[in-house]
């Protein structure tokens, strides 16, 4: 195929609940009729569709790119407030989160994956699945990180005017 100007690295199918619409199908049939080489599948906190979509994606020969928008407890929160691995307990509510964008780049970044997809169902209250920065930091072999935009920690810090903790500084 020919080179791409522009492959998708975040697209939401309607495992996504309420964030995406288009069927595996016809996200394949769009990457063919627009000769996209690529494209990346990134549920919000699932993985779903992801042996669906890499199958359809590849018996079409698009190269399929496995990822997921997972949330994250923000790094303040890493800094103390997750008491017994709950956040919101105090206030008995569901606490803002991030969210990462997480693609897999080889067989040990999809196990990876999974792992922290896993944590964040299981080790989390019920009806908010998410992991912490230093969870995201003990799999990150075999994955590729992307800020998730105005979602992401980065992006919340600079609509926050905390330009300087947005770089590091």
């Amino acid at each position: 195929m020919p080179h791409a100007d522009f492959v998708h690295l975040r697209v939401h199918t309607p495992y996504s609940l309420s964030e995406g619409a288009i069927k595996i199908a016809d996200l394949v049939k769009l990457c063919v009729d627009e000769a996209m080489p690529a494209v990346a599948v990134t549920d919000t906190n699932n993985l779903f569709g992801a042996l669906e979509f890499a199958m359809a994606a590849a018996a079409e020969g698009i190269q399929p790119i496995i990822g997921c928008q997972i949330a994250v407890a923000p790094m303040e929160a890493d800094a103390g407030s997750r008491a017994n691995g709950r956040m919101g307990a105090r206030s008995g509510r569901k606490e803002r989160r991030d969210f990462l964008v997480l693609l897999v780049q080889d067989e040990e970044g999809y196990r990876n994956l999974m792992a922290l997809v896993s944590k964040a169902f299981l080790e989390s209250e019920a009806g908010d699945p998410h992991v912490s920065f230093r969870d995201v930091a003990l799999h990150t072999s075999g994955l590729m990180a992307l800020t998730a935009g105005a979602s992401g920690a980065l992006g919340r810090l600079l609509a926050d005017g905390q330009v300087q903790k947005a770089s590091g500084a």
